[in-house]
Order: C-alpha cells, then structure tokens, then sequence
C-alpha cells in the first residue's frame, strides 16, 4: 500500500509541473521559430521580452509558479551542461598564448571593474556581477548559468539578459564597421570579435559579417572564451558563499563553508561534455542535435526568467543596469583592442 501511495504522490509532483512548463513552451517554440524563419532576430530576446510582457500584463496564474520555477532552474542546468559540446580543448589549443592572454585580461578586468562600478553606483550587487559576467565571457549563457550560483533572482537575471542581449546586438552592427574604418586584418578582427562581443552567436556573425577568415577566427577564440565559464562560475560562487556567511555569522565567529551548496554540479557536467567533444565521441550529426537541444532549453529557460520578472522591481532599478552594461560592453572593446595592438596579433 505504501509503495503504492508513493507514486500516486510522485505522479502528483509532476504534475504541478505541466502548466508552467507549457506556458514557458508556448514562448520559446514560437520565439525559436520565428528566429529561424529570421535570423537577425533573437530568439532569446524574443521569449524574455514575450515572458516579461505575460506576466506584467496578464499576470502569472499560482498553477504555472512551480512549472515556471522548475524552467529557471533545472531546465536551465540541462541547457548549461548541453552547451559544452560547442567546446573543444583542441580547438583552444589552437589560438596562442596572446589571444590567451587577451581572454584572461578582459575577463578579470570586466567583472571586476563593473563589479566596482556597481557598488558606486549603488546597483545590486549580483546584477552587476550578472553583467560583468555576461559581457565578459558567453553573455545569456554565462548570466543563467551564474545567477543560481550567486543567488540572483528572476528580475536581476532577467535586466542583466535585457541589457546584455541589447549590447550584443548593437556590436553586430558597430564592430565591422570600425573594422573596416581601421583596416584591421582579418585575423586581428576576428580576435577581437571573438574576445569581445557577447554572445557565441553575436560574436560569430560579427566575425562572418567582417570575412569568411575573421568569421572562422571569432569562432575559435570566442569558444576558448566560454571555457572560462567553469571556473569563473566556481570562483563566485565561493566568493559569495563567502559574503553570505559573513552577513549571517556573528561578529569575531566564523561559519563553516558547505563546499556542496559552493560548487554548482552542472557545471561539471558542462565540462563532461566538452572532454566528450574534445575526444570525438560524438558523430557530427549528434553534435548538431546537442547543440539545437541546448540552445532550445536555454530559451525555454530564459522565457521562465522573464515570467518570474516583475516591472516593479525593474523600474525601482531605473536605467543604471544600462550604464552599468554600456560601461561594460565599451571596456571589453577597448581592452581587447589596445592588447591585440600591443601583442601585434595579425
């Protein structure tokens, strides 16, 4: 009887989670579709604003708040973990110690600098850490990846993605243009595109827009870059582990670290992947598969991140997300730039 009423009670917990899980797909399918059916059209952008607008507008139904929930976070994670099969050891092997050294220096600065600025402009904490992360690494995969680690909630995770996706699209169209006022060559265009523009998808068809030779160059450093998002993601989440026992803790008593709650799991899983990809397990056509799959699951995702984001909270932000992010997005231009120059990278 007992075994019995177990799974009555397991079929129950899954099913508190179909409505919220068909209202975040009733976003990302069309949002996916309407990208393929436009490309310059982001499918991202297109179910955060879409999941923004339902539940500031039409309000989120309690049913769909657990489905909702379940998006943000493990639907999420599988994305995340799907996502290391565009990574290949090999390939970041492949660029040199000085766009290695570009990568490394944008990362560490843009974080900490728009962390700093942050604090002075009294902008929360996790969202301009969300921000420097986001613009400093993979841009929407890097800020839903981060956000559970620090503790981040859905309206900080989702004004970090607004903003980022924005700057990102933007680069698309500034960078080939000063590009070609410069006369950069390929491979020195292509480096800085893919070790400055935000998002994987951005910084490529930057790179494509500019030549066939800057697009397969963007490519490659701009993959080495998403590598960063393990360790990166590890490091704050200890730092802000950190934080919290500090706050928490009584003064002159230290609280011990849970090194489980610390270190996210899924991002092992991220790596997992990418060794897979490094040691060819994959056939081609999986890999195609992989990808889309991923890509499918972060845009679901993000469509729960934008219905748990509530405008009230957005507005008491105002437009310092957007500083904070123009700030961030001009750095990593302008460091990528005055290093690939005194490198002398092609």
């Amino acid at each position: 009887m007992k075994i019995a009423a177990d799974k009555v009670k397991k079929k129950i917990d899954i099913l508190r989670f179909i409505p919220g899980i068909l209202l975040v797909l009733a976003i990302s399918i069309p949002a996916v579709y309407i990208h393929k059916l436009y490309k310059p059209a982001s499918a991202v952008a297109i179910a955060i604003v879409a999941g923004v607008l339902i539940r500031n507008l039409f309000g989120l139904p309690q049913k769909g708040e657990a489905g909702i929930t379940f998006a943000i976070k493990r639907i999420l994670q599988l994305g995340i973990i799907l996502q290391g099969v565009r990574l290949s050891f090999l390939e970041m092997m492949q660029i040199g110690e000085s766009a290695l050294v570009i990568i490394v220096s944008g990362i560490i600065l843009a974080i900490l600098l728009v962390h700093h600025l942050s604090n002075k402009t009294g902008l929360p904490d996790r969202l301009g850490t969300l921000i420097g992360v986001g613009t400093s690494i993979c841009g929407v995969s890097a800020i839903v990846a981060t956000a559970p680690a620090i503790e981040a909630t859905e309206e900080e995770t989702s004004f970090a993605v607004a903003t980022i996706t924005l700057f990102g699209l933007l680069a698309v169209i500034v960078y080939p243009i000063i590009g070609y006022l410069l006369k950069m060559s390929d491979t020195s265009f292509g480096t800085w595109a893919g070790a400055a523009v935000n998002d994987t998808s951005q910084a490529v068809a930057t790179g494509f827009i500019y030549s066939d030779a800057a697009g397969k160059v963007a490519t490659v450093v701009k993959l080495t870059r998403n590598l960063f998002i393990a360790p990166v993601i590890v490091i704050l989440s200890y730092v802000y582990m950190l934080k919290k026992n500090r706050k928490d803790g009584t003064e002159g008593q230290k609280k011990k670290i849970d090194y489980k709650k610390t270190f996210p799991v899924f991002v092992l899983g991220f790596v997992g992947m990418a060794i897979l990809r490094t040691l060819g397990v994959f056939p081609v056509e999986v890999i195609g598969i992989i990808k889309a799959s991923a890509n499918f699951l972060i845009v679901t995702a993000i469509a729960g991140v934008g219905m748990g984001t509530n405008f009230a909270s957005m507005k008491r932000m105002g437009l310092k997300p957007f500083y904070a992010g123009l700030f961030a997005s001009i750095l990593m231009a302008v460091i990528s730039f005055t290093l690939i120059k005194l490198l002398k990278i092609g």
